[in-house]
């Protein structure tokens, strides 16, 4: 049996319809996938911790600081979890970073040796103020026993208040050799 011929264009129309849905929906989904790594490329080796984490071009090429903004209420943050891997027991460590934050609350920084099974010892727990300029500081201490490594938690509190952020850059940690 023979259908007639017809000039009916629906399914073709369907056809390319679908065609252009796909095609948007795998742009969409390559962008956002690309960009988030793009996005922890520029803010390595930070993590956010209740916090939305933002890079920030600076006049280097290639080179970012990092603006933490926060995520809800209460404590926020960014964290590196291993700053050193292994330190070796009795050495000195020096970690220089440079920071700037809206006024108000200081900017927290803790410093602590970690391993499985063990409480984490706090080797710097201090606070900084908070300016609009770049402030570089140094934190440094001594390793105390066997551990897998050193971690850094950069935090501040919001209590609700509005325009609350901070920023970092410069990360280095030296381990000073001959001291232990």
């Amino acid at each position: 049996m023979r259908l007639p011929a017809s000039r009916d264009t629906r399914l073709l129309l369907a056809g390319i319809a679908a065609v252009v849905a796909l095609v948007a929906y795998l742009a969409v989904a390559f962008v956002d996938t690309h960009a988030s790594i793009a996005t922890a490329t520029k803010v390595a080796p930070w993590t956010p911790h209740s916090s939305e984490l933002v890079p920030i071009p600076l006049a280097r090429r290639g080179k970012y600081a990092v603006r933490v903004n926060p995520a809800k209420q209460g404590s926020y943050g960014a964290l590196v979890s291993t700053l050193l891997a292994e330190p070796p027991d009795g050495r000195r460590f020096t970690i220089h970073l440079t920071l700037k934050g809206a006024r108000g609350d200081p900017i927290g920084v803790v410093v602590d040796e970690f391993r499985p099974g063990a409480t984490s010892v706090y080797v710097v727990n201090t606070t900084v103020p908070a300016t609009r300029r770049w402030r570089h500081f140094t934190f440094s201490g001594r390793v105390q026993g066997s551990w897998l490594g050193l971690g850094m938690y950069v935090y501040r509190q919001n209590n609700g208040v509005k325009r609350t952020w901070f920023a970092l850059r410069g990360l280095t940690v030296t381990l000073v050799r001959g001291s232990a």
